[in-house]
C-alpha cells in the first residue's frame, strides 16, 4: 500500500510565496518576473490575504495587448485546503494545464499556501521510486524548431505550440532548448535600450507579435531583434532522459535541476519525444491506484 499524507505536508507556506495585489497593472508582473525570476504568481486583494486569482508569465503570451492584472489573471482557479490528501493535487495536476495550486482557508478563503508539480515530484514521486518505463508516458508529439528560425517566427510559433519549451533541430539532430525565459532575457536587454524611442512599430497590433517584432507590454516596448535566431538563445547543454529510463530516474533528475520537462532520446541520440512533470504525476497516480486497490 502507498501511503498518502496532507498537501500541508509538501506545500510553500504563505510567509515563503511572492504575491501581486489588484489593482493593478501588467507592468507589476513584468518587474516581478525580473526581480524574482518565477513564473507564477498568486494575486491578492489589496489589504489582505484573500486570493483573487493567479497570474503567471504564460498570461503575458496569451494576452500581450491586456494591460490590467485583475483581466490578465486567472480567476476561476482550483484550490485545495490544507487537510486535502496529496493524491488530491496529484489527480488535480494531470486533469488541468496549471502548474500550481493554492491552498486556502476553508473560512475565509485567505491564502495559507501553494503546492506545485514541482513540490508533488520532489516530494511524492520521488520518494515513491516508481520502476515503470518512460516509454508509456513521454509525448512523442511535440513541435520542434530548426536553428536558423528568426526570433520573431519563432515567438509566434512557441505562442502557438503551448508548450514550456522547444527542442532546437538543426538538419539532423537536437541541438538545444528554448524556453519563454529565453524570450524574456533578450526581450528585457532590448527594452533597456529602447526606452526612450516613441512612435516604435505598429503599436495598435492585437497580435502577440508584429510585423516589426514589437511587443507591448504596459507603458515599455520590448523589442525582440529581427536579426536574432533561435540558435543564439537557445540553451545548448539540454538534459536528457533515454527511452528505458524509469520514472525514478526521471523524477530526480527533473526534481535535482529542477526541470519541468526533458527531451527523450534513443541511444544514438534520435529525439523521440518530451516527457514532462505532468506525465510523471500520471504514472505515479496510476501506481498509487495500481498498490492501493490490489
Amino acid at each position: 500500500m502507498v501511503k498518502d499524507f496532507p498537501i500541508s505536508r509538501i506545500m510553500t507556506k504563505r510567509e515563503d510565496l511572492v504575491t501581486i495585489t489588484i489593482p493593478g497593472n501588467r507592468d507589476i508582473l513584468l518587474d516581478k518576473i525580473r526581480e524574482t525570476g518565477l513564473s507564477v504568481y498568486p494575486v491578492l486583494k489589496k489589504g489582505s490575504d484573500e486570493l483573487a486569482g493567479i497570474v503567471s508569465r504564460s498570461d503575458l503570451f496569451r494576452n500581450p495587448d491586456e494591460t490590467q492584472l485583475s483581466l490578465l489573471m486567472v480567476r476561476d482557479v482550483v484550490t485545495l485546503k490544507p487537510n486535502d490528501k496529496a493524491i488530491n493535487a496529484a489527480r488535480i495536476f494531470i486533469r488541468e494545464v496549471f502548474q500550481r495550486i493554492p491552498i486556502v482557508d476553508e473560512d475565509d478563503k485567505s491564502l495559507l499556501g501553494l503546492v506545485s508539480r514541482n513540490d508533488l515530484v520532489k516530494k511524492v514521486v520521488v520518494p515513491a521510486r516508481i520502476q515503470s518505463d518512460v516509454e508509456s508516458y513521454f509525448s512523442p508529439n511535440i513541435t520542434v524548431i530548426w536553428e536558423k528560425t528568426p526570433l520573431p517566427a519563432a515567438a509566434s510559433i512557441f505562442r502557438l505550440s503551448h508548450q514550456k519549451g522547444i527542442p532546437v533541430i538543426d538538419e539532423t539532430q537536437m541541438v538545444g532548448l528554448i524556453t519563454q525565459h529565453d524570450f524574456l532575457k533578450v526581450m528585457e536587454i532590448f527594452d533597456s535600450q529602447s526606452k526612450s524611442r516613441t512612435g516604435h512599430g505598429a503599436e495598435n497590433d492585437s497580435s502577440s507579435w508584429d510585423s516589426e517584432s514589437v511587443l507591448i507590454i504596459g507603458s515599455k516596448t520590448l523589442t525582440l531583434p529581427s536579426n536574432m535566431t533561435v540558435s543564439e538563445i537557445m540553451e545548448r547543454n539540454v538534459e536528457v532522459c533515454y527511452k528505458g529510463s524509469t520514472i525514478s530516474e526521471v523524477a530526480r533528475k527533473m526534481s535535482s535541476k529542477q526541470f519541468d520537462q526533458l527531451p527523450v532520446v534513443s541511444a544514438d541520440g534520435k529525439l523521440l519525444g518530451i516527457i514532462n512533470q505532468k506525465d510523471v504525476i500520471r504514472a505515479y497516480v496510476d501506481y498509487y491506484y495500481e498498490n492501493n486497490l490490489s
